[in-house]
């Protein structure tokens, strides 16, 4: 049963890889020249910039080839290695400028991320097996992002929105006569709570072809406590609490820039501070008492020990370029790095992680709808990106160590493919 709700997922698909095939072929640098539907992710103020109605829909495979190489074969019994799996996901998002009164100063925006195999999963992974920290089950985790952005003064925009996951709380009582063979008592209750982190941004254009950017995105995660309790008559009781923190994301300050130095090409970089430093213990925090009072037992209760990470704050730069020659082909292409926020493991747990490096790659194809009677362009575009995971030597402190000493590293590749159609 506590397998069942261990975890071992950390961050998001969007986080991991980036949002839609623009940003993503860019290194999501993308916090100042992100006016698409993206924004509600990188930058909400950027929605403000959207000068038409927009709507996006696309699709991301992320498959990798990560490899654990230990010193010694596992032994029988103990704890196997645990690699990420293949999967695919639909993203969809819309941006519509408001008019009226408000002449286009207004504008509002949503995405959403809809992995197509599991909406949302928690992956029950014991801390002792080895596992990839932040790439285990990020796909698995649905994401639904709501952004508006005000234009203040015609070079300064603002921008607020929410991220929304959910809180999962129940308990389940069963009741035994062991005499009659029956169950007396049957319930189960589950609630799902739906909960937000904030994202607020700032966009500001000194001059025609520079453009500065922030935004601030808040930690997000899915809190669970589900108590099992199961009453044997004459014998006693047995409860099991299982609660923790999975799908964790941190807290995220990033500043970005975007510079046209001539109109064909657009450059941009950003910087993001990410406070892992506030990670919570990932594994499932398990309180087991046991009343067998009618059997000459006194009360026994068991808990497990909270795990320190040992995780820091991390900065990561980030890279894109765009080049928009004549006719109605685009070139991209980005960098970004992700450096680890957990040390190495030499203890008895392995939640494993290393630093990483994004190149990306992308071409989009602008073409007038046919189907559409007045000026309506049809954008299709795709990224291409590739995740290096540095390789990391893990030497136990215990020589005794069940896993004991092994490398960890390898690659993720993920690609995008995105269209988007705009309402002139």
């Amino acid at each position: 049963m506590a397998l069942l709700f261990a975890t071992a997922t950390h961050a998001s698909v969007w986080d991991a890889y980036g949002f839609g095939a623009r940003a993503t072929a860019m290194g999501n640098a993308h916090v100042a020249a992100g006016e698409d539907f993206t924004a509600v992710y990188y930058n909400p103020a950027a929605l403000a910039g959207a000068p038409h109605p927009e709507v996006g829909v696309g699709l991301g495979l992320v498959y990798p080839s990560l490899t654990i190489e230990r010193d010694r074969p596992a032994e029988p019994g103990g704890p196997t290695d645990e690699l990420p799996a293949p999967n695919l996901g639909a993203h969809v998002g819309l941006v519509i400028p408001l008019g009226g009164r408000i002449d286009d100063r207004v504008a509002l925006g949503a995405g959403l991320y809809l992995p197509t195999i599991e909406v949302t999963r928690l992956d029950g992974v014991d801390p002792q097996r080895p596992h990839f920290y932040r790439y285990e089950s990020l796909t698995d985790k649905l994401i639904l992002a709501f952004g508006v952005a005000v234009e203040v003064h015609e070079r300064v925009s603002l921008g607020a929105g929410v991220q929304f996951l959910g809180a999962l709380d129940g308990n389940a009582t069963v009741e035994l006569d062991l005499l009659s063979q029956r169950f007396v008592r049957k319930g189960l209750t589950v609630a799902v709570r739906p909960t937000g982190a904030v994202t607020t941004g700032v966009l500001v254009t000194p001059t025609d072809d520079v453009k500065l950017g922030f935004s601030f995105r808040d930690a997000l995660d899915l809190r669970y406590d589900i108590t099992i309790e199961a009453i044997v008559q004459s014998v006693g009781a047995l409860a099991v609490d299982i609660s923790g923190t999975s799908l964790y994301t941190p807290q995220q300050f990033t500043w970005g820039a975007a510079w046209d130095p001539m109109p064909s090409l657009t450059l941009t970089a950003d910087l993001v501070w990410a406070r892992w430093s506030a990670a919570p213990d990932p594994s499932s925090r398990l309180v087991v008492s046991l009343n067998a009072a009618p059997v000459g037992f006194e009360e026994l209760v068991v808990q497990t020990d909270v795990v320190d990470l040992g995780a820091v704050d991390t900065l990561s730069p980030r890279l894109g370029v765009e080049w928009r020659p004549e006719g109605a082909w685009m070139l991209r292409g980005g960098y970004g790095f992700r450096p680890t926020p957990l040390p190495a493991q030499t203890g008895p747990y392995n939640h494993i992680d290393s630093d990483a490096h994004q190149l990306s790659v992308g071409v989009a194809w602008r073409v007038r709808n046919p189907l559409a009677k007045e000026r309506a362009p049809l954008q299709l575009e795709w990224s291409g990106q590739l995740n290096l995971i540095e390789g990391r030597e893990m030497t136990k402190v215990d020589e005794s160590d069940p896993v004991g000493d092994y490398r960890a590293g390898g690659v993720l590749w993920h690609s995008a493919l995105t269209l988007r159609h705009n309402f002139y």
